[in-house]
């Protein structure tokens, strides 16, 4: 039964199925809708946007539909023009109740026969599950509501950046947005309209504070370097792998050797004879490459040429073992005061309550446990974002 939910939000319950609004009461038998939201966590549900891979409704309408979509869409940012204007918040509000019910049904109607089109000509994407579970954390971060104190930023005052965070954020709710398909290798992006996380200069970090006791941040020791290593079968040092790399490999500093390692990883040309024969490229490419794609362990394929190629496999690899360990470590902390915050680059930082401290260890090994193997992680902990100390465990 296809289906379309009212509002993203948990407290926010509400669909359009079959001509009719259903509020609080949800029918049993919905099947496949457009996109997920939080209170579908406990539906078995297929979502169409998932099968799209992060294209719009707009990309993918067809041709016989485009003119109503168009129509409706305006007619949707219309509404939210009025919202805003009238300053009506959509965090603090559900939709169905500051629209007209005769305009939401028209609008579902639409999307409904989209998704339908959708799921007749698209296939089930291979890595839809891994992306599902992805989404789902996600979208329970997009309203945890950030703890700011933006006073730090008066150090700064200097740097116009500074001055114009200070400006959109004192005194103003922030949340972080992630954009499930932000890149092509799987790294995540943010949403127009996010708190903007993943541009912050590091010592901007410095306003976000935990919601509860301290943050926790969990990060791999050079991640995709370790890639590397996994995908060949190569064993895992357990020391710094920059390190390694400067005693065993380069016979150099470590500063050298991590710049060595990485101008050879992100230059396909690269003619570093010491790397290349340490790491087979091209076994790789022949194990993961195929026609003007690859495919990496995660099931996500990804069209590229042969400058790219290489990049994106280790890039993508990355990105979803990072993805997949905040999925475990989100389960664990179910039911928890503490919870996953962020996930920033090549790492995960949870918002944690000392109630939990029995976890701590479960959730570092279970970070550690990933699909490539043992990975070793540094833990650090602090008040706020910036200010993280290791910890030695």
């Amino acid at each position: 039964m296809l289906f379309q939910a009212l509002d993203d939000k948990s407290e926010c319950v509400g669909v359009y199925c079959d001509g009719v609004l259903s509020f609080d009461e949800i029918p049993n038998n919905l099947t496949k809708t457009w996109s997920y939201s939080n209170f579908l966590s406990e539906y078995n549900v297929e979502y169409a946007e998932l099968y799209c891979n992060g294209k719009t409704l707009t990309d993918v309408c067809p041709s016989h539909l485009i003119d109503r979509w168009e129509f409706v869409s305006g007619r949707l940012k219309a509404y939210l023009r009025a919202n805003k204007i009238a300053k009506v918040s959509l965090d603090h509000n559900c939709f169905f109740d500051v629209t007209p019910e005769r305009f939401m049904k028209e609008f579902c109607q639409t999307k409904n026969e989209i998704c339908e089109w959708i799921f007749t000509k698209y296939s089930r994407p291979e890595n839809y599950d891994h992306l599902l579970s992805i989404q789902k954390v996600l979208s329970e971060i997009r309203y945890q509501k950030l703890n700011l104190d933006v006073k730090p930023l008066r150090a700064y005052w200097g740097d116009r950046r500074a001055k114009l965070l200070y400006k959109n954020y004192n005194n103003a709710e922030a949340f972080c947005s992630y954009n499930l398909f932000g890149t092509v290798t799987g790294r995540l992006g943010m949403q127009k309209g996010s708190f903007p996380l993943l541009n912050l200069k590091k010592e901007y970090r410095e306003i976000i504070k935990p919601n509860n006791d301290f943050f926790i941040e969990l990060d791999y020791n050079a991640a995709e370097a370790r890639v590397v290593l996994s995908l060949l079968g190569l064993e895992q040092p357990n020391i710094d792998i920059h390190e390694y790399h400067a005693k065993n490999l380069y016979r150099s500093s470590r500063d050298e050797a991590k710049k060595r390692f990485f101008a050879w990883l992100y230059n396909p040309n690269s003619e570093d004879k010491i790397s290349s024969g340490q790491y087979d490229r091209d076994l790789l490419l022949s194990r993961y490459r195929s026609n003007d794609s690859i495919e990496t362990l995660f099931k996500r394929k990804i069209k590229c040429d042969d400058f790219h190629a290489f990049n994106y496999l280790i890039q993508s690899t990355c990105a979803d073992m990072v993805l997949d360990r905040m999925v475990a470590v989100h389960n664990l902390l179910k039911d928890r005061k503490s919870c996953v915050a962020f996930t920033l680059h090549d790492s995960v930082i949870l918002d944690f309550s000392s109630d939990d401290k029995d976890l701590i260890k479960l959730i570092i090994e279970e970070y550690k446990n990933t699909e490539l193997g043992n990975f070793k992680t540094s833990v650090s902990a602090g008040k706020d974002l910036y200010n993280l100390k290791l910890i030695n465990l």
